[in-house]
């Protein structure tokens, strides 16, 4: 991913590595899978994924490790490298396999509606596969699932009348907020129901002369949950871009 030291093969005639996960390493993998014939009976990229999400949703990305995925497999290691040739082309792309689960919800009269279930149905994919969530804002989502969710999310926008340049910046807008709440909401942000109410508890305990706001609305603080929280939020940002669709 972006962050990642880790580097693919050399580009051709740009002598320089490139980073995994980055435009330059997807733009080189396009190329290359546009070439590569399948082997009649062997491993397919998504049989590995498959795999590596098993164990990253069942033990953690600690314990996702190309040994790991290969003795699942039954095959040897080495046999992965044709399809990721380490562990972080790996973590890049289990994370737009995750994507491919994403629901894409077919084109309505209504915009709003529309970008509002793609939020919601994204949020429920990533949500349920909590190990991952670290590794979305780690790096740049340009695999084939996430450039199909892209590309969808921008012509239902579009062809709701959107201009482009709009278009664009709600598109990225409200992904961003989707990805921003759920690495809050599966961190050590999220709370439980036990966890508020310790929350609310601590703010009555404060002094009430140096934090009188707080204390007076101790349980209004420590109250909502995600999915509130969540809500509320992408109604206000929705409500604000419909305000402004004339102007935008």
């Amino acid at each position: 991913m972006t962050g990642s030291c880790a580097s693919a093969p050399e580009a051709e005639g740009g002598g320089q590595d490139l980073v995994v996960g980055s435009a330059g390493w997807w733009k080189q993998r396009y190329a290359a899978r546009a070439g590569r014939r399948p082997r009649a009976g062997g491993l397919t990229l998504g049989s590995i994924m498959d795999v590596a999400l098993e164990i990253a949703d069942r033990e953690g990305l600690d314990a996702l490790t190309m040994r790991a995925v290969a003795d699942r497999l039954d095959v040897r290691h080495t046999s992965l490298y044709r399809h990721v040739a380490s562990r972080d082309e790996l973590l890049v792309e289990l994370v737009d396999h995750m994507l491919g689960e994403v629901g894409l919800p077919g084109p309505g009269p209504d915009w709003r509606a529309d970008t509002e279930a793609g939020a919601r149905e994204y949020r429920r994919v990533i949500r349920a596969h909590k190990a991952l969530v670290p590794l979305i804002p780690r790096g740049q989502l340009l695999g084939p699932n996430a450039l199909r969710a892209r590309e969808h999310g921008l012509r239902l926008l579009t062809q709701a009348g959107w201009p482009p340049a709009p278009a664009v910046r709600i598109y990225l807008t409200v992904t961003h907020y989707v990805v921003g709440a759920v690495v809050l909401d599966t961190g050590g942000a999220a709370r439980t129901a036990e966890q508020r109410a310790a929350m609310a508890d601590l703010f009555t305990s404060l002094p009430a002369g140096r934090h009188p706001l707080v204390t007076t609305h101790s349980a209004l603080l420590g109250g909502p949950d995600g999915d509130e929280e969540f809500d509320f939020g992408l109604r206000c940002l929705l409500d604000g871009i419909a305000a402004q669709e004339r102007s935008l």
